[in-house]
């Protein structure tokens, strides 16, 4: 009995020696890098304000947009509707229409802008305006891809006299995989812009 009692303290504290003993080691940790994230941004709730500019169309812009606008003297005009809480801005461009070979020769030149893009783009979506009663026709252009520097275009005109562009850049190069929250906002002020435009 005695010897087995002995025995038995001798495996309980050999067992006891080996816990202790390797307590002491602890296998090192090894660091792996995270996943990519991107920050969670919270867009403002849309709210629109009539917009009467001095140049021959009318249009709702956001409420959390500054416009400027910079006519030129060729009839022409540059304006800016831009987002400074977003670091982007929609830049278009009006032009006067002086006959059909005018017309044809800015569409050509806005399908070449948007070709440009394609060595960058994964994708381009077309859409058709068509709006006869506020006589405006014109495309838009979705251009996704996450190097892409304009990830939305558009084009307007009545087809006889006017014609306005619009290009969505951000004031930084973009990474369009993080910056989708904020390009689906823009779109849908641009989307409403179309759809609240008219012509003077």
């Amino acid at each position: 009995m005695n010897n087995t009692v002995r025995c038995l303290r001798s495996v309980i504290a050999a067992l006891c020696a080996t816990l202790l003993f390797v307590s002491c080691f602890h296998k090192e940790e090894i660091l792996e890098p995270k996943p990519m994230g991107y920050f969670r941004l919270d867009m403002p709730e849309h709210k629109y304000m009539q917009q009467d500019t001095t140049i021959p169309f009318t249009f709702e812009q956001s409420t959390f947009s500054n416009i400027a606008i910079k006519k030129q003297a060729n009839g022409s005009c540059w304006i800016d509707v831009d987002y400074p809480s977003l670091n982007a801005t929609f830049k278009f461009t009006y032009f006067p229409i002086k006959n059909a070979d005018s017309l044809r020769n800015l569409i050509v030149q806005e399908e070449k802008m948007v070709k440009f893009h394609y060595q960058k783009a994964d994708d381009v979506e077309y859409s058709i305006i068509r709006d006869p009663e506020a006589r405006v026709w014109g495309q838009i252009y979705d251009i996704a891809g996450k190097e892409v520097a304009t990830p939305f275009q558009f084009w307007m005109t009545d087809s006889a006299h006017h014609f306005l562009r619009g290009t969505l850049y951000f004031n930084f190069t973009p990474n369009n995989d993080s910056l989708e929250p904020v390009i689906n906002y823009l779109r849908e002020d641009a989307m409403h812009l179309i759809g609240t435009f008219e012509w003077k």
